[in-house]
C-alpha cells in the first residue's frame, strides 16, 4: 500500500470529460490495489454521476465544471465529485415503483436516486453545499491484511483461568503503530468478529489512524510484553469531540484493575488535547461496553435501534480455506453516551413540546441548566447531507440548516434510502439551536420517524435532536441495558414508536376512505 495520496481533477462539464474522469478513477483504483471487478464499477458509477451533472447543470450559460477529488489511505479510497447541478428531482408519483438495481437510467442519486451506485461503494454520501453546489462522495474500504487468530482458536475462558506469563505486574503506556498487529489479535480474543470498529482487525488501517492522530490508545502489557488490554479514543475529523471505546482486556488478565489504570492514563492524554466532550456507542447485545461507559462518567443520551450490523463475510474470506457460508448476524442496537469534560454553561434549545420532559432528564444527567426557546418559521434555502453505509444498511439525513425546502428534501431522501438503497434504518438529525426544529420534527414524525435521543455538540451550532425510521423488524430480546436511565429512555422511545405507528395507520386508513381528499 502506497503512502496516502490526494488528487484533484477539474474539467469542463461536458460529455467529453466523462472518459477522462473514468480513467482517473481506474488509475486510483489500481494504485489502491482494487481488483478489476471492484474498480470498473467505481469508474462506471463516477461516469454516470458526471453524466447526471452534465444533464442537470444550472449555471446561467449552461456550462460549468466538474471536480473529482480522490483520497487514498491504507483504510479506503474516497472519490468526491463536486458539481453545480440540480440537487433534487421532483418527487415521483405515488405508487411509482423504484428502479431495479441494474437500471441504466441516469436518475441515480439522492434526489436522483441511489440505485445504480450503492452496490459499487461501501459508503455513499450526498452533501448539498447550497450555493456552492453538491458533492457526491463514494468510499470503498480496502481489504488490507486482516490478522486474526483462526476461528477454531477462539475458546471460552474459565472463571478460574490463571494469568499467562505474568505475576500481576503490568506496564501502562501509549499504543504505538508497531503494536497494531497485536491489537488486532487482542480484539479478536475478546470480541471475536463482533467489534463494531472493523479497522481494529486491520493493522495497516490502525497504524494509519495512529500516525494521523485519528486514534489515541493506551495499552497494558504483561511482564512477557504481551498486550493484554487496550482503551482509546477516535477523532476522525480531529475536532473537539472524541469517541471513547475500544475497551478490551484479555480474559486471563481480568480482575487486575487494568480498566481503571488504562482509563486514568487515557484521561491524562484527553486533558492534554483540550477536548470539549467524549461520546461512546455501546452495543446492547451485552452490557460490558455499556458498563465501561457508565464507569467513566458518561451518560446515556440516546438509543439507536438496529443501528449496527457486523459484516462477518468481509472478514471470513481472508482466512485460507474459509467457505464464507456463515449467516450474517442479526442487527444490533446501540446506546449513545456523552460526557462534557468541563462544566458547561446553561443550554438553550428549540425542541418539540412533547419531548421536553425527556430532554430535561437527558440534559439534567449531563449537568446542564436547560432553557427552551419558542419556535419560529424557516427562511431561505436549507442545507443537509445524506449518508448511506451499505455494510451496516444505515442511512443518515443530517440537517445543517433548516430552510423552506428542507421538509420535501427529507421526504425524498428517506424514500431513496429505503426504497432504492435498501436502508434498514434511517437516522434524522435536526439542529436544536434552530427555531424550526419543532415544526420539522412533528412533520417527520407524521412520516414515520420517532424520537431516538440527543447528540450534544454534534451540530455546527450546538446539538442534534435524533429521530429514526426503521425499515426492519426489531427484536427486543436482544436489547440488554446496564443503567436504569437507559431502560427509562428505551421505554420512552418504544412508546413514541408505537404512537407514531398508530398515527400512520390512522392516516393510511383516512387516505383510503377519502382518496381524493
Amino acid at each position: 500500500m502506497p503512502a496516502s495520496v490526494r488528487t484533484e481533477l477539474t474539467l469542463s462539464a461536458t460529455a467529453a470529460a466523462l472518459p477522462l474522469m473514468q480513467d482517473h478513477v481506474r488509475s486510483l483504483a489500481a494504485l489502491a490495489g482494487l481488483a478489476a471487478d471492484q474498480a470498473e464499477p467505481l469508474a462506471l458509477a463516477v461516469g454516470e454521476a458526471c453524466r447526471n451533472s452534465v444533464d442537470h447543470i444550472f449555471d446561467e450559460d449552461g456550462t460549468g465544471t466538474l471536480k473529482l477529488v480522490g483520497e487514498l489511505t491504507p483504510a479506503a479510497l474516497t472519490l468526491s465529485l463536486f458539481d453545480r447541478a440540480l440537487p433534487f428531482c421532483e418527487l415521483p408519483e405515488p405508487g411509482t415503483p423504484p428502479p431495479a438495481p441494474d437500471d441504466p437510467s441516469p436518475a441515480c442519486f439522492p434526489g436522483r436516486g441511489l440505485a445504480s451506485i450503492h452496490q459499487c461503494a461501501d459508503e455513499v454520501r450526498w452533501i448539498n453545499h447550497g450555493v456552492e453546489g453538491n458533492e457526491l462522495r463514494l468510499t470503498k474500504y480496502l481489504a488490507g491484511v486482516c490478522l486474526l487468530e483462526p476461528p477454531a482458536a477462539k475458546t471460552e475462558s474459565s472463571p478460574n483461568e490463571t494469568l499467562q506469563g505474568s505475576t500481576g505486574n503490568y506496564a501502562i503506556r501509549l499504543l504505538l503503530p508497531a503494536d497494531a498487529r497485536r491489537i488486532a489479535q487482542l480484539m479478536y480474543r475478546v470480541y471475536g468478529y463482533t467489534y463494531s470498529n472493523e479497522d481494529f482487525y486491520y493493522p495497516d488501517r490502525l497504524s494509519h489512524d495512529l500516525e494521523t492522530g485519528r486514534h489515541l490508545g493506551v495499552v497494558a502489557t504483561a511482564e512477557n510484553d504481551e498486550i493484554v488490554g487496550h482503551v482509546g479514543i477516535e477523532r476522525p475529523d480531529l475536532g473537539s469531540l472524541a469517541e471513547l471505546g475500544q475497551l478490551a482486556v484479555a480474559p486471563a488478565h481480568r480482575g487486575q484493575g487494568l480498566r481503571r489504570r488504562m482509563g486514568d492514563r487515557l484521561q491524562e492524554e484527553i486533558r492534554r488535547l483540550g477536548l470539549i466532550g467524549l461520546f461512546a456507542e455501546a452495543v446492547t447485545i451485552h452490557t460490558v461496553s455499556q458498563q465501561g461507559s457508565d464507569s467513566r462518567g458518561l451518560h446515556p443520551t440516546g438509543i439507536k435501534l438496529l443501528d449496527w450490523q457486523a459484516h462477518f463475510k468481509r472478514l471470513q474470506y481472508l482466512y485460507q480455506g474459509d467457505t464464507g457460508t456463515e449467516e450474517a448476524p442479526q442487527r444490533e442496537s446501540m446506546v449513545f453516551y456523552f460526557q462534557y469534560l468541563s462544566p458547561p454553561g446553561p443550554k438553550s434549545i428549540c425542541a418539540p413540546s412533547r419531548h421536553r420532559q425527556m430532554l430535561g432528564k437527558i440534559y439534567g444527567n449531563l449537568g446542564l441548566e436547560l432553557h427552551f426557546l419558542e419556535p419560529s418559521g424557516a427562511t431561505g434555502p436549507g442545507k443537509l447531507a445524506v449518508n448511506f453505509d451499505q455494510h451496516t444498511g444505515v442511512g443518515t439525513i443530517q440537517v445543517n440548516r433548516i430552510g423552506i425546502d428542507t421538509l420535501p428534501e427529507i421526504y425524498q431522501a428517506r424514500r431513496d434510502l429505503c426504497a432504492m438503497a435498501g436502508a434498514k434504518v434511517v437516522g434524522l438529525l435536526l439542529p436544536l439551536a434552530q427555531g424550526s426544529t419543532p415544526y420539522l420534527s412533528e412533520a417527520a414524525e407524521a412520516d414515520g420517524f420517532f424520537f431516538s435521543g440527543v447528540q450534544p455538540e454534534f451540530a455546527g451550532d450546538g446539538d442534534f435532536l435524533r429521530l429514526q425510521y426503521l425499515n426492519a423488524p426489531l427484536d427486543l430480546e436482544r436489547i440488554h441495558l446496564s443503567a436504569p436511565f437507559s431502560r427509562e429512555l428505551l421505554d420512552y422511545i418504544l412508546k413514541e414508536r408505537e404512537r407514531v405507528s398508530q398515527n400512520l395507520v390512522r392516516k393510511d386508513g383516512q387516505e383510503k376512505d377519502n382518496p381524493g381528499g
